[in-house]
């Protein structure tokens, strides 16, 4: 099973899903659970989780950790910090769709930085994908409505998603670069152990300078928990995995799935209102992913 050519593309599959519900959930808690803390301690619980069955590894990989802790670490700081703490601050200010749909322009910002970074080039039938997810996307924020691009105007939080975005492509672009001797697990335990690190003094700021408590009740249990779970052991591990497997362009189409995943969420869980341009925008989306992971037809040989 684990060399199944389909299981990178189901794993890929399932981290849209924990991202669209992870912009859900943030979205869901917002005002109640403070973002940095919601951040610190999702990252704290996953390393403690992962650290259980890779401990054992690392320890054996020892001198290879420490020789590559700045590479580690960076993945903590593009990928926990610059995309996670980002993506939770941006959600007190705009909603859960637009959180999973500005996740959805990461397919975009990976391909990009993996041809300034790597020099990886894509090609026409890519290029037309990468158009149709896009439009999809923009479909969906515009509200297909023309007049709503010429008064365009960006809400904080939207920024905000932005930069998380172009951070978590660069992180994406940076995998390439592992080390083959760590497994998933193992690289994914050093950078959980970095980003809880590096969000212990934000969250420090956030409870002493902004005054800002998390509450102890089971609203922070079960978010907290999910947020553990999900968006952080099992995506991280299934991305590392698939990246590895498939490489950070192709499996940054996959990405478009969380606007789909993230509407559909948020219009159950949210009461947030489908309409017209979201099913427009999730056609484009899946047609875009369709054509850029079709496998090429084979040359003629006659």
């Amino acid at each position: 099973m684990k060399n199944s050519p389909a299981l990178p593309y189901i794993m890929l599959t399932f981290c849209a899903l924990f991202w669209a519900g992870s912009s859900v959930v943030a979205r869901h808690i917002a005002g109640e659970i403070p973002p940095l803390a919601l951040n610190f301690w999702r990252w704290l619980f996953a390393f403690l989780i992962v650290l259980t069955w890779t401990g054992g590894e690392l320890w054996r990989n020892r001198a290879l950790v420490l020789a590559r802790w700045k590479y580690i670490s960076s993945l903590a700081l593009f990928s926990a910090i610059g995309f996670g703490a980002l993506h939770y601050i941006a959600l007190q200010y705009t909603t859960a769709i637009n959180g999973a749909l500005f996740q959805g322009l990461m397919s975009i910002c990976i391909l990009i930085s993996a041809l300034v970074i790597l020099g990886d080039r894509f090609g026409g039938r890519e290029s037309i994908g990468v158009i149709l997810g896009f439009g999809g996307v923009a479909f969906i924020v515009t509200r297909g409505d023309p007049d709503v691009i010429r008064a365009l105007s960006f809400n904080v939080g939207d920024i905000i998603l932005l930069l998380a975005t172009m951070s978590y492509s660069v992180y994406a672009v940076f995998l390439r670069r592992a080390p083959p001797e760590l497994s998933s697990s193992a690289l994914m335990a050093g950078m959980f152990g970095f980003a809880a690190l590096y969000m212990l003094p934000l969250w420090l700021f956030e409870v002493f300078v902004l005054d800002r408590t998390m509450p102890v009740n089971l609203t922070a249990a079960w978010s907290i928990g999910f947020m553990t779970i999900g968006p952080s052991v099992l995506a991280q591990i299934f991305w590392a995995f698939a990246v590895s497997r498939v490489g950070p362009g192709r499996a940054g189409y996959f990405i478009y799935l969380s606007p789909v995943f993230g509407v559909v969420l948020a219009v159950s869980l949210l009461d947030e209102q489908f309409r017209w341009f979201h099913a427009v925008g999730i056609a484009l989306i899946f047609t875009g992913i369709w054509l850029a992971t079709r496998p090429k037809p084979a040359a003629s040989t006659s």
